[in-house]
C-alpha cells in the first residue's frame, strides 16, 4: 500500500514537468489570452480525476495495543524476622516510699542522704526518738512477768487444793464411820442421843468443808486459763512494743538511689508522715505499648500458639521468646541494652488501644560506658525494639499489595486480582492466607488493572533479591 502511493506521487510529478516545458515552449502572446487560465483549470481537473480514479482503495488493519510490560516476583518461604518497635519511659523495678510507722522526734538523719546519692542495703537512714518506745516496752515486760507469777501462783494453789481436798475427803469417810458406830452403840444403849446428834452435826461439818475443798478445785482450772491469756496477751504487748521500738530506725532494705528527703534532723513526724523516696538500683523497666497490628506482626507464622498450649500470661511469654533491646534515641550516643519481657498488660488502652509490653533490664548501672552508654535513669525516655525468632514466612513487597488485593500473573498471560489477608512490618507485607507458593506476584503499578486483561509478565531478578534483603530488616513503628 506504501509503494502504490509512492508510484501515484512519482505520475503527478512527471505531469507538473511536461506542464513546466509546455509553459516554456507556448509563446508569450497565446498565454496572455483570456483562455490561459480556463485551459491551466481544466488540465489540473482532469489530473485530479486521473489520480482519483487510478488510487486503490485503502484497506485497514487492526492489530491492538501491545499488553504492558509487568515485571514479577515469584511467591515462595523467605527467611523472615518479625519486629515492632515502640517507645516507654523508664521506671526502676522497685520504688520505695518510706512513711513514718511511729510518730516521734527524728533525733538522727544520715548526712548522706541527698537526692541522687547511692546508699547500701542496711545503711541506717534516719532515727526517731525512742524514749517513749523504750518506757512503753519495759512496762510490757513487767506486765508480761506479772502475769506469768500470778499464773505460777495460781498452780501452787491448785496443788494445795488439790492436797486439801483429799484431805477432806479422808475426814469425812473417818467421820461416816465414827457416826455409823455411834449409832449401833445407841441403840445397845451404851451412848445417849446427845452423842449421837454431836457426831451427826460434826459430819456435817466435814461434808461442808469436802465440798468447798472440791468447788475450789473445780474453779481454780479456769483460773488457770484465764493467767495463761493474760500471759499471751502481754507477749503479744512486749512483741508490739519491741515492734515498735525497732521502727523508730529506719534502715534501707535494698541497696537504692535517694530520689527525694522530706524530713530534717529534729523535726517531729506523725504517723504515716512521708520520709523519703528511694528506688533500686540492680533492674529497671519499660512500659511500651504496641498496637494490635504490631502484636500480630510479632506473631505472624509463629508456629506452636494454641489455647492448649498457653494457658497463663507467662507461659505465653515463654513459648514466644522475645528478644527486647532498649535503645536510647539520642544522636549522641549508640547506646543499647539488652532487655527481657517479663509481663503483658492485663486490658487494652480504650483511648490508645493498645497493649502494655513491659521490659526489664537487668544492672543498668553496671553497663556504663563512660561518653558511650549512660546509666538509664528514672523518667528516660527510649525506644524498646522486639524481635521474635527468625521464621520461614510468604513475604511480598508492600506496595505489591492495592487496596487488599494482590496482582497475580497467570500462565495464560492474564492479570488475575486476588483477595489477600496480611499484616505489614515496615516495606514488606507477610501474606496469611489468599496466595499459593510459586504464583507469579506483580510487583509493577498497573494503571488500570484490569481482571482478565493480558499483560506481558517478565521476572524481576532486582526487585527478588531486594525482597529478600528487607525481609530480615526494618521495624514497625506503633504507638508511642
Amino acid at each position: 500500500m506504501v509503494r502504490r502511493h509512492d508510484d501515484i506521487q512519482s505520475a503527478c510529478m512527471k505531469i507538473l514537468l511536461a506542464l513546466i516545458f509546455l509553459d516554456k515552449q507556448m509563446s508569450l502572446s497565446l498565454l496572455k489570452t483570456k483562455f490561459a487560465f480556463p485551459a491551466f483549470v481544466a488540465v489540473g481537473a482532469i489530473l485530479a480525476l486521473i489520480v482519483v480514479s487510478i488510487a486503490p482503495d485503502i484497506e485497514h488493519e487492526d492489530k491492538g495495543a501491545p499488553a504492558p510490560v509487568a515485571e514479577y516476583i515469584e511467591a515462595k518461604l523467605r527467611p523472615f524476622v518479625p519486629r515492632a518497635k515502640g517507645y516507654g519511659f523508664v521506671v526502676p523495678s522497685t520504688l520505695l516510699e518510706a512513711s513514718a510507722e511511729v510518730p516521734g522526734r527524728i533525733i538522727y538523719l544520715n548526712p548522706d542522704v541527698k537526692a541522687g546519692a547511692f546508699l547500701q542495703a542496711g545503711t541506717e537512714v534516719l532515727r526517731i526518738d525512742p524514749t517513749d518506745y523504750q518506757l512503753a516496752l519495759a512496762e510490757a515486760r513487767a506486765n508480761l512477768a506479772v502475769a506469768r507469777a500470778q499464773k505460777n501462783e495460781q498452780l501452787l494453789l491448785l496443788e494445795s487444793a488439790k492436797t486439801a481436798h483429799e484431805i477432806a475427803v479422808r475426814n469425812l469417810t473417818l467421820g461416816e464411820k465414827n457416826l455409823e458406830r455411834r449409832r449401833n452403840l445407841l441403840k445397845k444403849g451404851t451412848i445417849s442421843q446427845a452423842s449421837l446428834d454431836q457426831e451427826e452435826q460434826r459430819v456435817l461439818q466435814l461434808r461442808q468443808d469436802q465440798q468447798a475443798r472440791q468447788q475450789q478445785l473445780d474453779t481454780l482450772p479456769s483460773q488457770l486459763e484465764v493467767a495463761a491469756a493474760r500471759i499471751k496477751q502481754n507477749e503479744a504487748r512486749l512483741v508490739e512494743q519491741e515492734e515498735r521500738l525497732a521502727r523508730t530506725s529506719i534502715s534501707l532494705p535494698f541497696t537504692t538511689r535517694i530520689a527525694a528527703v522530706h524530713v530534717d534532723e529534729g523535726e517531729y513526724v506523725s504517723l504515716g508522715g512521708r520520709l523519703f523516696d528511694a528506688h533500686s538500683v540492680d533492674s529497671v523497666e519499660i512500659s511500651t505499648r504496641m498496637s494490635i497490628g504490631s502484636l500480630q506482626t510479632l506473631l505472624a507464622g509463629m508456629p506452636g500458639l494454641s489455647r492448649d498450649s498457653i494457658r497463663t500470661p507467662g507461659e505465653l511469654i515463654n513459648t514466644l521468646r522475645f528478644k527486647a533491646e532498649v535503645v536510647l534515641p539520642n544522636p549522641l550516643y549508640d547506646a543499647r541494652w539488652k532487655g527481657n519481657v517479663v509481663r503483658i498488660g492485663e486490658s487494652q488502652d480504650m483511648e490508645t488501644r493498645t497493649i502494655a509490653i513491659v521490659v526489664r533490664v537487668e544492672d543498668p548501672y553496671g553497663q556504663i560506658v563512660p561518653g558511650k552508654r549512660p546509666p538509664l535513669l528514672k523518667g528516660m525516655y527510649v525506644a524498646v525494639n522486639l524481635e521474635s525468632d527468625l521464621i520461614e514466612s510468604l513475604v511480598v513487597p508492600r506496595h505489591a499489595i492495592h487496596d487488599g488485593r494482590i496482582y497475580v500473573a497467570a500462565p495464560d498471560g492474564k492479570l488475575l486480582l486476588r483477595v489477600v489477608k496480611v499484616v505489614y512490618q515496615g516495606d514488606v507485607a507477610v501474606v496469611i492466607n489468599g496466595l499459593s507458593i510459586g504464583e507469579r506476584v506483580i510487583v509493577t503499578d498497573l494503571m488500570p488493572a484490569v481482571d482478565g486483561m493480558a499483560i506481558d509478565a517478565r521476572f524481576s531478578e532486582v526487585a527478588d533479591a531486594a525482597l529478600n534483603a528487607v525481609s530480615v530488616a526494618g521495624t514497625t513503628e506503633v504507638a508511642k
